[in-house]
């Protein structure tokens, strides 16, 4: 770590942005029920979706605006507080995940998608090859328990947050803040 911020102060600021992160991600996941009946869900799933870097951008630039010195951090600090804000998040989200797979949804989400693939098979039967492999993959996931799907989310989340990091990272230990003299 960097002088100007401790080890646990990085860890005390990841945990709450990735707090905020996970309800957030929470949020985002009720609507995940509703994308195959209403069609708008799913293009504002998709919106949310695409807000999660820029989200993870406007947390790290307030970490650095907040709580290092003089709003500089550098890369490694920057891409350690994006890495355990991401998994933070992510064990956050778990728990939504398990219990919505484990209590609610009792295979319903699976059985909407393979509607939507036999509407699609019957509409448009040129995209059979396409529409099989969909299938199987749909049977795989319905194969998994609670938490083997919960564990491949966490994974998921994990690995997205990885590769998010470097880029948000990067970006934040360059810029300074704008309350900052732009001429050090």
């Amino acid at each position: 770590m960097e002088a100007n911020t401790s080890t646990n102060q990085v860890l005390n600021c990841a945990m709450v942005y990735g707090t905020s992160m996970g309800v957030f991600w929470i949020l985002k996941f009720l609507l995940v029920p509703f994308i195959f009946t209403v069609p708008f869900t799913s293009l504002f799933f998709l919106g949310l979706t695409a807000a999660v870097p820029f989200l993870g951008y406007f947390f790290a630039r307030q970490y650095r605006n907040r709580y290092c010195v003089d709003a500089r951090v550098g890369f490694m600090q920057a891409w350690v507080f994006c890495l355990l804000m991401y998994a933070f998040a992510a064990l956050l989200v778990s728990v939504g995940h398990y219990v919505f797979f484990r209590y609610v949804d009792g295979g319903a989400l699976v059985t909407s998608y393979m509607n939507v693939l036999d509407e699609l098979q019957a509409t448009a039967p040129e995209m059979e090859g396409m529409v099989t492999q969909y299938r199987q993959a749909a049977e795989l996931v319905a194969a998994y328990s609670p938490i083997e799907l919960t564990v491949q989310l966490i994974l998921n989340n994990l690995f997205y947050g990885m590769l998010l990091s470097l880029p948000t990272a990067f970006i934040v230990s360059l810029k300074q803040d704008v309350r900052g003299d732009m001429n050090k």
